[in-house]
Parts: C-alpha cells; structure tokens; sequence
C-alpha cells in the first residue's frame, strides 16, 4: 500500500507538472483576445487554476489516505502477529 500510495503521489506531481506547461502555453493567448472574449478567457484561466489546484489537493489526499492505510494495516498485522506469538508462548 505505500508503494501504491507513492505511485498516486508521483502521478500527481506528473499531471500538475503537464498542467503547468500546458497553462504557460496558454497563457500568451491573453493578449489575443478583446473585449469580452477577453473577459471571458480569463474567467476559463481562473477556473483552469481553480480546478488544477483541487485536483492536485485530490491527488495528493487519496496518496496520503492509501500510505496511512498502510501504515496502519502493518502496525495491525503486527499487533496480530505479536499476539499470536503470545498466545503460542502461553500454550508452551
């Protein structure tokens, strides 16, 4: 699971990266618009922005929740193991 967990994470980095270029593409067309055109690419940029950071915000909780998981899924398998080996000691 953290192996799956820092997947996610490196596939975040990979997507924000793109989107960054891709919006350092975009960006010069501001000046090709006028007018409302105008207003309204920038409005787009804005929401581009906005949904690019949330996205990244999702991402990068869903790599977090999968490593915590794990994490807590080991200490779990530990415990168990640890109490195994109790009981098999009391037994003799």
């Amino acid at each position: 699971m953290q192996r799956a967990g820092k997947h996610v994470l490196a596939v975040n980095d990979t997507v924000q990266a793109d989107l960054a270029t891709l919006r350092a593409r975009l960006g010069p067309l501001a000046g090709a618009w006028r007018g409302d055109a105008s207003t309204a690419f920038l409005a787009l940029m804005g929401r581009w922005d906005a949904d690019a950071k949330a996205l990244g915000e999702a991402l990068r909780g869903i790599g977090e929740a999968i490593q915590g998981s794990g994490a807590s899924y080991q200490a779990q398998e530990e415990q168990h193991s640890g109490d195994l080996s109790a009981i098999r000691a009391a037994l003799g």
